[in-house]
């Protein structure tokens, strides 16, 4: 089965996840993930999601109820179960993108307002303490509780009253402002791998690769394709990055070394044949499944990069993030 979670504004936005079969045909019964009866709980702007076993995380990025649910299997559908964490909680997690449980059962978030990554504990949900690196080198600056990775600009019209430090890029994550002053270019997708963090730097036109236990900047993925990275995925030891600036996915071997250090480069798998690309997948047959958000479809590449036929055209809204799920998940 493929999952798709959809931009969801306005009034003819989707605010669920579409479910399609392997062919790309949709789900005939249940063609929506989540209990869509009037009484369930509102979703608005779904971003990433995580499955961990029977249960779904979302990110809820609607600026005005920001927050990470988790959803719970019933049947062939997903029914909610809780808000796990909302910005009355933990005011950095203001317009979530990406949601991310590790290995080590936290939880990372990227927030795209507050252009940082914030990690709750297992269990109790609490922001963990600020990442060792940010307190050892500036001792005496204020962090929004859960910090791991921190902003370029710490003074964000989403912060409140404690403004954070400045911490200087590359440490910091860059951000582009629009004209209102809000983050335009920010932090986008998360991926906790074997230690290390994995954070696209859209303004930044990076990938940053951070340690987990410390949150110090170890390494940077950088490439000339590799321009406004927004959608990361792990598919084995490879990481695909997909860049939303050059319309191309490239990828990284994240086993290439045990420690990755300074400026590293990614390989160019699909070049330049996407417009505006959004979330994408490794299908089961190897193949590479890219989301166009414009055109509203799903584009189909072979592992080289070959384009082979459109493989879901006419989505009812521009899609987001897409995943493949074996029929035994």
């Amino acid at each position: 089965m493929w999952w798709i979670s959809y931009r969801g504004e306005g009034k003819s936005g989707v605010e669920n996840i579409g479910v399609f079969e392997d062919d790309g045909t949709p789900r005939k019964e249940h063609p929506l993930l989540l209990d869509a009866s009037p009484d369930a709980h509102p979703l608005h702007i779904a971003r990433g999601f995580a499955l961990v076993g029977d249960d779904l995380y979302i990110a809820n990025a609607w600026r005005k109820d920001s927050h990470i649910a988790r959803y719970t299997r019933n049947g062939d559908m997903f029914h909610f179960a809780e808000v796990v964490v909302t910005s009355k909680n933990v005011a950095a997690m203001v317009h979530p993108f990406d949601v991310e449980l590790g290995d080590d059962g936290r939880i990372y978030i990227s927030c795209q307002d507050t252009n940082t990554v914030i990690v709750l504990m297992p269990k109790t949900r609490k922001p963990a303490p600020v990442a060792s690196h940010l307190r050892k080198k500036f001792p005496k600056g204020n962090f929004l509780p859960g910090t791991l990775v921190a902003s370029s600009t710490g003074h964000l019209p989403e912060v409140g009253s404690k403004i954070p430090l400045d911490v200087p890029h590359p440490q910091g994550l860059k951000v582009v402002l629009d004209l209102h002053g809000k983050p335009r270019h920010s932090v986008r997708g998360v991926i906790a791998h074997r230690g290390h963090l994995y954070v696209a730097d859209e303004a930044g036109n990076a990938v940053k690769i951070f340690e987990l236990p410390t949150g110090k900047l170890i390494a940077r993925i950088k490439g000339a394709k590799l321009t406004k990275p927004v959608h990361l995925i792990l598919h084995g030891d490879t990481l695909f990055i997909g860049a939303a600036g050059s319309g191309s996915i490239l990828a990284f071997d994240t086993a290439a070394t045990k420690a990755p250090s300074g400026k590293l480069k990614a390989r160019t798998i699909i070049d330049g044949k996407l417009k505006a690309p959004s979330g994408f997948a490794v299908g089961p047959d190897g193949d590479i499944y890219v989301g166009e958000r414009f055109n509203q479809r799903v584009q189909r590449f072979s592992a080289t990069g070959k384009k082979k036929k459109t493989f879901i055209d006419g989505l009812p809204d521009m899609p987001e993030f897409l995943v493949h799920v074996p029929d035994s998940a």
